[in-house]
């Protein structure tokens, strides 16, 4: 074998090292929060809430008790937890992927009074970037989920999901909610 051909096959097997190293970047959360297999990893503290009101005079939520941002978790969905039942039927949704992200959240039902409180859990498809915050907005009988997010990368692996868990005051929550 020549030099020329050892001289590529060097080339050739440092661009593949490099190309492989860009597209396992978005396998897992960008910051580095992304669990094993691609599971949602639990971030405490990554999710905010403001206390500014939302249009409408409505405000966002008052506590966020659990967030998450990996490319694998539990289907889209939405949901306002009156009790601990509901709470456990929820954070099941979790176990296979994420046993501590459903701990997290069986625990948050347990800390909440839900004779004043609700929890409110929500998961969306984020596109190809890592949500980094998320903020529950309620607005007359409308629930919005708003998430900041960094501008996703030219190139897309793998849609992220966001998953999180908001503790609100029962009476701002509308008896029959509008999601969207």
């Amino acid at each position: 074998m020549g030099l020329t051909t050892a001289v590529r096959r060097a080339v050739t097997g440092t661009t593949l090292a490099a190309a492989l190293a860009v597209l396992g970047t978005g396998c897992g959360g960008q910051d580095g929060t992304g669990g094993q297999d691609g599971a949602p990893a639990s971030t405490p503290g990554s999710a905010t809430v403001s206390r500014t009101p939302g249009p409408g005079g409505g405000g966002t939520a008052d506590r966020v008790v659990y967030f998450s941002a990996a490319p694998k978790g539990p289907l889209d969905g939405h949901q306002v937890l009156h009790d601990q039942a509901e709470v456990d039927r929820y954070a099941a949704q979790f176990a296979e992927r994420d046993p501590q992200a459903r701990t997290r959240i069986e625990d948050a039902g347990r800390t909440t009074d839900f004779t004043s409180e609700v929890l409110v859990g929500w998961t969306a498809t984020t596109g190809c970037s890592a949500a980094t915050s998320a903020a529950l907005t309620v607005s007359g009988d409308r629930l919005g989920l708003q998430v900041s997010q960094p501008k996703p990368p030219p190139e897309c692996v793998a849609a992220f999901r966001v998953s999180v868990v908001f503790q609100v005051a029962r009476e701002r929550i509308p008896a029959q909610p509008v999601f969207g």
